[in-house]
């Protein structure tokens, strides 16, 4: 494996935890997991993930994770290729609050989506 596609594998990893971290952040904002689709709230109770400030712990701790995996990626990416490709975390928030909450998203939405992948695209060639 390269070192620019470790670097790529890191920044996805990064990615994907400030995903989760501003999903949970959300959930915790908001006082806990009712604002979950049914199957992840019944989810979140049987992992004892009913309060507010479970949810801002989980958060924080990705966002631990991310910051751990962005340095790791920073240390093999240029970073400016590392920086804008972390806009894919728009990406992965319009995902996973499709998913887990229950969020409408629109075609503009989604086609602002595509836009930003392929921006990411250009970016990691």
């Amino acid at each position: 494996m390269t070192t620019k596609s470790a670097g790529l594998i890191m920044l996805l990893a990064a990615v994907t935890a400030e995903s989760f971290a501003q999903l949970a952040l959300k959930v915790g904002a908001v006082g806990g997991p009712r604002i979950l689709s049914p199957p992840y709230r019944a989810w979140a109770g049987r992992w004892r993930l009913g309060s507010a400030a479970a949810w801002v712990a989980l958060g924080l701790l990705a966002y631990g994770l991310e910051i751990v995996f962005y340095t790791v990626a920073l240390s093999r990416l240029d970073v400016s290729v590392a920086f804008p490709l972390g806009s894919l975390c728009f990406v992965g928030v319009a995902i996973l609050s499709k998913l887990f909450l229950a969020e409408a998203v629109g075609g503009i939405r989604w086609l602002g989506v595509g836009c930003i992948l392929a921006g990411a695209v250009f970016l990691a060639l």
